[in-house]
């Protein structure tokens, strides 16, 4: 097992002689240029983790010059965990860079120790430079509300693109005062912190595992430091601006979910360049009725969305509410691309807002805004500003669009405020590559990421969103199996397309927006949103169960029993509700989850009519009452009122 902290690795070891360090001393002196500072050496050494680790695990800090072309510049410390191999078997050593978030428990217990890459060799875990966990840590407040404010309908998009620039430019001149220049915080930057941490740690080679806007690092690492570098995965590489931002990338990308829909065998081909070229394109699909004309269909859908927000902006509901015009539809499109269940409902959300329904918009809102305008990816504009355009950085263009998006805009601000151009694309690498991407993602890319690569191997996982190895298992599966041995890696080694969630037919759902959101809420979510129609069930079928039993005695003993069948429509129509709404919620759940994210299956408003013919079946029960019982029977009735208006409201979302 290699130590972390080696004193004897450091540039001046402490334990040599005095003899020793004075002659070297004067040896580096009389080499040094006169008048020269002294650079910023790189070392590692212990410290406290910055978050839970495995048992065993060792934690430290990189420390590392925070600009290596400026003599006796400031410093910059990067935490990291080292989780040691359970077998020592001589392989390389993996080192992992997340995309986009700090040192996490979550990835370090899943991949380290679950996914088993711990196994067989040494896993280590490293922030990135301006990270949350790192000194010094970009941060920008201002843009955060900046670029939430410029997804809202308010002004014309020139102003609100200027407010986003100057909140960045403003953030600039505060770190340039402490002295952090953006520029220090590229890929380049970046991947010489990593050659770095490998010689401090004492590895000759080592595997990296690069996460969506990571992968920048790792592609520029293998030139910065060619013999360090033993491999390299790409897990949903994201370069350039963040996100799939253009009109041309998102219509591509919801061509491929449109055509996995009707044909759920395999992954769909990838589209034409444009809409255009797609209607002269010959199709080589099996349903050829069908796919050559879903780029078009998807465009058009995306276009005619996109129109009626304009005309009509929608307000969204919930905890925070924001005026939605078109220049927010691509966003919130392309958030929901990034996530298997919201991209699979994507199709009908669009189709409902282009029909007049925009209230569909406001469960997948809230989660868009919160992934745009969240603090931490600050590092990732940073790092898309230095891969524009690179291979896999540029999407597809919309022939019609005569203007960029949105998003677009508010990326070139930021790196014009940033003041960081664009670093050159690494020559063609010359290790082995392995790149996890859905077909989604890759549609909407007019050069994949495979063309910066000698020796690359692209495996596709169908619906897994964008980062394919957190939802498929045959991913975190490839993996390993490409890492245990590169040369003789195959593909078909489990289900590709595990992670694939159904995609959402409009036949299939009940749009019902309050569903939805209480369904994808965090204060209690569907538990808290279901405690009403339990209860109403458990008590429905109690009492239905009581009724039987009692008309069943009446039965035997030869009684009349006609009266006492009217006292049972309330109980039976109830429980037939309670059991058939349960039965068609838990099918939906299992087999699509996707349908919760828009609304409610299609077949549970129909059930409604069994809830109401048990309120008009408690007219005959109040009739025959004894005085004694009306307490009891008033209980009942208010739960019955109850949950019609719960059905009402979250069912068929009347109000």
């Amino acid at each position: 097992m290699h130590t972390i902290d080696r004193p004897w690795r450091r540039p001046i070891a402490i334990g040599r002689g005095a003899v020793a360090a004075v002659a070297l001393g004067l040896l580096l002196m009389s080499a040094s240029p006169a008048g020269a500072a002294p650079m910023v050496a790189a070392e590692v050494s212990a410290a406290e983790c910055v978050t839970a680790v495995p048992g065993g695990s060792r934690c430290g800090v990189l420390t590392v010059p925070l600009s290596r072309a400026v003599p006796d510049s400031a410093e910059a410390t990067l935490p990291y965990v080292l989780v040691p191999a359970a077998l020592e078997t001589g392989r390389p050593p993996l080192v992992y860079l997340a995309g986009g978030s700090a040192l996490s428990t979550l990835d370090i217990q899943q991949l380290a120790v679950e996914g088993g890459l711990a196994a067989d060799r040494d896993v280590v875990f490293v922030e990135r430079r301006g990270g949350r966990d790192a000194t010094p840590s970009l941060d920008c407040a201002p843009a955060t509300a900046a670029i939430r404010a410029s997804l809202g309908a308010d002004g014309d998009r020139a102003t609100r693109v200027a407010a986003v620039g100057a909140a960045f430019a403003s953030c600039t001149a505060a770190w340039q005062e402490d002295g952090v220049v953006p520029t220090d915080f590229g890929v380049a930057p970046a991947a010489a912190d990593l050659r770095d941490l490998r010689q401090q740690l004492g590895y000759d080679r080592w595997t990296i595992l690069a996460v969506g806007s990571s992968a920048g690092v790792a592609l520029a690492a293998s030139d910065v430091d060619p013999s360090g570098v033993d491999g390299v995965v790409l897990d949903g590489p994201d370069l350039g601006a963040p996100g799939i931002v253009s009109a041309g990338g998102v219509a591509a990308a919801l061509a491929v979910v449109h055509t996995r829909g009707v044909e759920p065998q395999g992954p769909a081909p990838s589209p034409p360049a444009s809409p255009q070229a797609a209607a002269a394109e010959e199709p080589e699909s099996r349903n050829p009725d069908t796919a050559p004309s879903e780029p078009t269909r998807s465009a058009g859908i995306l276009t005619a969305a996109t129109d009626a927000l304009v005309a009509e902006p929608h307000r969204t509901s919930g905890a925070h509410t924001i005026t939605l015009g078109g220049d927010a539809l691509l966003a919130i499109a392309s958030h929901a691309l990034s996530e298997p269940t919201a991209q699979s409902a994507l199709p009908v959300i669009l189709s409902s807002v282009a029909d007049g329904d925009r209230t569909v918009l406001d469960p997948v809102t809230d989660a868009a805004i919160a992934e745009l305008t969240d603090p931490g990816d600050i590092v990732d504009r940073v790092l898309g500003c230095s891969t524009t355009g690179w291979p896999g950085s540029i999407e597809r263009s919309d022939a019609e669009a005569t203007t960029t998006s949105l998003l677009e805009d508010v990326a070139a601000a930021a790196c014009s405020s940033f003041a960081v151009a664009a670093t050159p694309a690494p020559a063609a690498i010359g290790t082995s590559v392995l790149v996890l991407e859905a077909p989604e993602q890759a549609a909407a890319l007019a050069s994949p990421v495979a063309d910066g690569a000698a020796a690359v191997l692209v495996a596709a996982f169908p619906g897994s969103g964008a980062v394919p190895s957190a939802s498929s298992a045959c991913a975190r599966i490839a993996v390993r199996a490409w890492l245990s041995d590169p040369a003789s890696y195959r593909a078909a080694l489990c289900d590709t397309d595990d992670a694939a969630v159904v995609v959402v037919d409009r036949a299939d759902v009940a749009a019902s927006p309050r569903w939805a959101e209480l369904q994808s809420s965090d204060a209690g979510g569907r538990w808290l949103l279901l405690v009403l129609p339990i209860l109403f069930g458990l008590v429905a079928i109690g009492w239905s169960v009581a009724w039987g039993y009692r008309l069943i005695t009446q039965a035997l003993r030869r009684q009349p029993v006609q009266d006492g069948l009217l006292l049972g429509i309330a109980p039976v129509f109830g429980a037939t509700w309670a059991i058939g709404g349960a039965v068609v919620l838990v099918r939906a759940a299992v087999s699509n989850p996707a349908i919760a994210l828009v609304g409610v299956p299609a077949a549970l408003p129909w059930l409604s009519i069994a809830l109401l013919v048990s309120c008009l079946g408690l007219v005959p029960v109040w009739q025959g009452a004894h005085r004694g019982l009306r307490l009891r029977i008033a209980a009942l009735s208010v739960l019955w009122a109850a949950t019609a208006g719960w059905t009402a409201l979250f069912v068929l979302a009347w109000w």
